[in-house]
């Protein structure tokens, strides 16, 4: 599974003499569409031995070892798959991606590492409270894996109240008791939760269980916590498997998620399309990444274009053997759109991949300025 351990290692991996090749394929957890990808790796590498130039018998080699793990991939997929392979590098690499990504083999001297980034720098750390009337089980929940935290208990048992007495007086007694006793135990947890959250120890809240229960525990959040709930979902937490929950923790997620690329995606064309520090497009975004006018740059994930950027300053263009602004020599950049993305944190404004369909994919970048370009 992704990790920043995985990153930086392979951030620091030498850059080849040759080339090293990195692989990218998005899926859903259904069997049919995880089958499709032997034949669909194969295509990539079919279409990158069209494109050869001359017989470059090691690249060769590479691209049939890559084809290969194809057929060798199992177990937990999770939403995408990296491939990078390098057989001057020793590289043989495969990690399970929490994201769906697009198609795609980029080949370079070192391994291409911008969805792998673009996943690490936007998924938040959850925590996932999983609820019923007699006890709680709390969870952290990180790219897409599910991890046991804490397990609260309410503080006396619950009795059983379907049974009747006296004019059914003993039954609504038993049943205020229990009500009662639950609803501290929703306060308990709630406090927890508090406390948890106003140390930083995670970003969003899930809550799952039967409907009624959820609700009672949301009711119980402070304000400032209860603005963190990312949403809820409906399970049997006596029945319920961890794999059931991180199942639905991940669904919560993925909608959570969309519904913000949405909202950001509108709020930047909003900006851009009023003529104010908005821009949209590569041209013009390009324009203001090289000029460290970007505050935030989003970036539809779908999409790969070659470029270059400067080895001294960073600046990014389409093309060009020399600088624009500083003269310097420039290098191949395997991904435009990336190298606009690494020239934005380098002028410390924030980026985010936005991988919801959204009107960001007409403009494959937009941003927010922190002044006007012209």
């Amino acid at each position: 599974m992704l990790d920043r351990s995985t990153v930086d290692r392979l951030r620091t991996v030498p850059a080849a003499e040759g080339f090293v090749l990195t692989a990218y394929l998005g899926h859903g957890p259904d069997l049919d569409e995880l089958r499709t990808i032997p034949t669909r790796l194969k295509a990539l590498v079919g279409e990158a031995r069209g494109a050869l130039y001359g017989d470059d018998r090691a690249l060769r080699r590479d691209l049939d070892e890559l084809q290969a793990m194809g057929s060798e991939l199992g177990g937990d997929l999770g939403r995408g798959t990296a491939l990078v392979v390098s057989g001057e590098l020793g590289l043989r690499e495969h990690v399970v991606l929490p994201a769906p990504v697009r198609d795609r083999l980029v080949i370079d001297a070192t391994p291409y590492l911008g969805p792998m980034e673009a996943i690490l720098d936007q998924f938040h750390q959850y925590a996932a409270a999983v609820v019923d009337r007699r006890g709680a089980n709390l969870y952290r929940f990180h790219l897409g894996e599910l991890q046991a935290w804490e397990e609260l208990a309410a503080d006396e048992p619950i009795r059983k109240d379907n049974y009747g007495g006296f004019a059914g007086y003993a039954e609504r007694r038993v049943r205020a008791h229990a009500d009662a006793v639950a609803r501290r135990l929703f306060q308990t947890v709630a406090e927890r939760i508090a406390d948890l959250a106003r140390t930083g120890a995670f970003d969003l809240l899930v809550v799952g269980g039967t409907p009624q229960n959820t609700t009672a525990l949301v009711g119980e959040l402070p304000p400032d916590v209860a603005a963190l709930l990312a949403g809820t979902f409906t399970l049997d937490p006596n029945t319920a498997t961890p794999s059931d929950v991180r199942d639905r923790c991940r669904e919560v997620a993925a909608a959570h998620d969309a519904t913000l690329d949405a909202e950001l995606v509108e709020q930047i064309l909003g900006l851009t399309a009023a003529g104010g520090r908005g821009a949209a497009g590569i041209d013009d975004v390009l324009q203001a990444a090289n000029l460290g006018a970007v505050d935030r740059l989003l970036v539809d994930a779908t999409g790969t274009q070659p470029g270059v950027a400067c080895s001294a300053c960073g600046a990014v263009a389409w093309s060009g053997e020399r600088c624009g602004l500083c003269g310097s020599a420039t290098r191949a950049a395997a991904d435009l759109v990336d190298a606009i993305a690494e020239r934005v944190r380098a002028t410390g404004g924030g980026v985010r991949y936005v991988l919801a369909d959204t009107p960001l994919a007409d403009h494959v970048v937009a941003a927010a300025l922190r002044y006007p370009i012209t």
